[in-house]
């Protein structure tokens, strides 16, 4: 998250946010594994007609939304098979991360409202449970409004969702 201190902050920001030079990375755990070790998402993005909480790629009329992912590490464990991504965006449009790998058929672990489960079972009946989404804001970069300085700022993955792929295996 960033907050400008000044009007004058705001107007440079959001200049470089409309101009797509703020690079924004994240980490995300999905269901399956995608066919390739990397890969680019260029759907446009509109509100579902019928579930109006929900964005969607089938639409007519959307903005124009660019994902890119790369396969960090693929997970097969006794809970099924899963990929542990990098994903970097071009745009910023509403729920595009979930709703981009939904339309591929790889949910993020954790999204009910693009189609993952809450919980996931192993075939002994064990539960996996995740009280959020597998998707974590990785790292911000910018220039300073003022300075024109880069700065990066970067957090590590959570401890809970950490340790959640800990117990996948």
């Amino acid at each position: 998250m960033v907050v400008a201190k000044n009007d004058a902050a705001h107007r440079k920001l959001a200049a470089q946010f409309a101009a797509r030079r703020v690079k924004k990375t994240y980490i995300a755990l999905v269901h399956g594994w995608p066919k390739n070790d990397k890969g680019t998402i260029a759907s446009a993005i509109s509100r579902d007609a019928v579930r109006r909480v929900r964005m969607t790629t089938r639409g007519s009329g959307g903005r124009e939304a660019v994902t890119h992912y790369r396969v960090q590490r693929r997970v097969d464990s006794e809970y099924g098979k899963f990929a542990l991504l990098e994903v970097k965006i071009d745009t910023g449009r509403t729920h595009q991360i979930r709703v981009h790998m939904a339309s591929i058929g790889h949910p993020i672990v954790g999204d009910t409202l693009y189609g993952a489960a809450r919980e996931i079972a192993n075939k002994s009946g064990a539960r996996l449970f995740l009280p959020r989404n597998f998707l974590h804001a990785a790292e911000l970069q910018f220039e300073h409004p003022r300075t024109g300085e880069s700065l990066s700022f970067a957090r590590p993955v959570p401890d809970a969702l950490s340790a959640f792929l800990e117990k996948l295996g």
